[in-house]
């Protein structure tokens, strides 16, 4: 199942900003149709996990496999590289 994640945050002054991403949900069998017929895009979507879990400190079940770079990241000012909101445990 695709899913489309949204954050869009509000904060009183500015005019906010928005960060759409999407994610699959996958059983096992998914998950290995999908590493043997597209490895590479199987690749990219391990390194997003590993980033996801590692970097931002985000527990994720093995059946959400991100779709792009940005799940779960949102600069709030996207053009200040350095800049972004991280879960700190």
């Amino acid at each position: 199942m695709m899913l489309q994640i949204d954050i869009i945050p509000s904060v009183s002054g500015y005019t906010g900003s928005s960060a759409e991403s999407t994610v699959v949900l996958a059983d096992e069998k998914l998950r290995n149709e999908i590493k043997e017929q597209y490895p590479d895009m199987y690749e990219r979507m391990m390194n997003r996990r590993e980033y996801m879990i590692n970097e931002l400190g985000i527990n994720l079940s093995e059946d959400v496999l991100p779709m792009c770079s940005t799940v779960a990241y949102l600069r709030p000012f996207l053009l200040a590289h350095d800049k972004a909101f991280k879960v700190v445990k």
